[in-house]
């Protein structure tokens, strides 16, 4: 147990200050620029910070010792916050909170905290990538003594997503609908899983103020 522990500790360390140094050094790194070189940004929806909650369905695989118990189906909800550091490249945290997943008479949830960077691929497509910690709770209530399995550890992330803004009443920012696709897993240890998470989340973009965008002479 003392080498996971200290694994999930050294994780928990990890995330935490790549968290601080992205959420130190983006707006400082804004700020020098702005005194020196100062920078407007043509108008566009997907602009500043962002929040987003969603759900979304859960195809799982898990393995146990080697072992595949097969796959589960469920769902997850899901709670992402960032910024964006450029015009392409963002920074988040990406929280999925008590969901649950079964196979039969087997049931469990899926917990994930990871730390995703983004990347826009090409209009409102984005690429994202992280790592972070995940668990995995699983239970069969058909056995005659049903303890609780348990796994996880480092948890990676790979997934796209694509913002839909249907109403447009400001030159930046606003709310969007935004369909998502995640594939996670953790490899750590004896118990591993390989989990997909497709849905569809609501996400309310800041946007910037009117000093930093380039806006139409009327």
């Amino acid at each position: 147990m003392r080498p996971a522990k200290s694994l999930v500790l050294r994780t928990i360390r990890l995330v935490s200050m790549a968290a601080l140094f992205g959420t130190l050094a983006g707006p400082t790194a804004h700020a020098d620029e702005a005194d020196e070189h100062p920078q407007l940004e043509e108008p566009r929806s997907r602009q500043g910070y962002w929040i987003g909650v969603g759900l979304s369905g859960v195809g799982l695989q898990a393995w146990e010792n080697g072992r595949s118990h097969g796959a589960y189906t469920g769902h997850a909800g899901t709670f992402r916050i960032g910024q964006l550091l450029t015009e392409r490249l963002g920074l988040g945290i990406l929280v999925e909170y008590p969901s649950s997943v079964a196979k039969g008479a087997d049931k469990g949830s899926l917990y994930g905290l990871t730390l995703e960077g983004s990347c826009l691929l090409w209009r409102n497509l984005s690429l994202h990538a992280g790592f972070g910690l995940g668990v995995v709770l699983l239970k069969n209530n058909d056995d005659l003594n049903p303890s609780t399995r348990s796994g996880g550890g480092a948890y990676g992330l790979f997934g796209v997503s694509y913002d839909l803004f249907p109403v447009k009443t400001r030159h930046t920012g606003g709310w969007a609908i935004t369909p998502t696709v995640d594939l996670h897993g953790s490899a750590d240890g004896d118990f591993r899983f390989l989990a997909v998470l497709a849905g569809v989340q609501i996400t309310w973009w800041s946007g910037l103020s009117d000093n930093m965008l380039k806006l139409p002479e009327e």
